[in-house]
């Protein structure tokens, strides 16, 4: 088991490191490539500060500069998303707060992340009370369009990764509720951007509902935490239910 690191303290952040970080990021959301003075103005850093950033990561190979001096990621940043997309452990700290949110509610609760363009379950935990949904185990990628977890964070993606992941979903109809329309969908990760939570209104499966938060790091949504319960039950729990979703994920935001 890979434990989280202990959490950082302004004192201790290093800022060419966060900048870095930072470029990469932006270089990552930018899939024809970005310029240095680009970047400079979206991250709000002097024009020298970004060249000496940006030519330290081309010379680490993390970047790729072209021709036309477009900024794209180069074959280190391939070994990083390559050994992420591998990786199935948990940090503890997310693990404890998967678990201290099952307590609080009594329900089944997941750990989702965003991996390939398809939101994964990474975690979950049975309630004393749970509820059993068919096929959501860990692992489970598919039927996107039915998931809270998949509204959240895709709906806090950039504006590449939520088109690519909308296109390519097929929206079968699962339940009477199931959202089929493209159109519908994406107003409603417009909806879920403006109020920070999204809903499985028995669409995923009858008879069940869902509510997804995001885990933010970084000023970045990295994954989410999500509840189950019978329909019945959530009609009367569900403020319950979003208190203790955002206090788990309060739990793990950076200091």
């Amino acid at each position: 088991m890979v434990t989280g690191p202990v959490e950082p303290t302004s004192q201790t952040r290093i800022q060419s490191v966060s900048r870095a970080v930072a470029l990469l990021l932006a270089v990552a959301e930018s899939p024809n490539g970005i310029t240095a003075r680009l970047l400079s103005e979206q991250l709000e850093l002097s024009l020298p500060t970004t060249h000496h950033l940006l030519t330290t990561l081309w010379a680490e190979g993390m970047l790729l500069k072209s021709a036309d001096r477009n900024f794209q990621l180069g074959p280190n940043a391939g070994i990083i998303a390559d050994a992420y997309q591998r990786l199935d452990s948990v940090p503890e700290s997310y693990r404890h707060a998967l678990r201290r949110l099952v307590r609080d509610t009594g329900e089944t609760a997941y750990l989702g992340v965003l991996r390939n363009g398809g939101v994964q379950v990474l975690a979950t935990e049975e309630g004393a009370h749970a509820v059993r949904v068919v096929g959501l185990d860990v692992g489970y990628t598919n039927d996107m369009h039915a998931r809270a977890s998949a509204k959240v964070l895709l709906a806090f993606s950039s504006e590449e990764v939520r088109r690519s992941a909308v296109d390519q979903m097929s929206m079968k109809r699962l339940t009477p509720q199931t959202i089929t329309s493209h159109a519908a969908f994406l107003k409603q990760l417009d909806e879920v951007r403006t109020t920070g939570l999204a809903f499985d209104r028995e669409e995923f499966q009858a008879g069940v509902q869902c509510a997804s938060v995001p885990i933010w790091r970084g000023g970045r949504a990295v994954a989410c935490f999500t509840v189950s319960s019978p329909s019945q039950r959530f009609s009367e729990t569900e403020q319950d239910v979003i208190a203790a979703l955002t206090r788990a994920a309060d739990s793990l935001r950076e200091a």
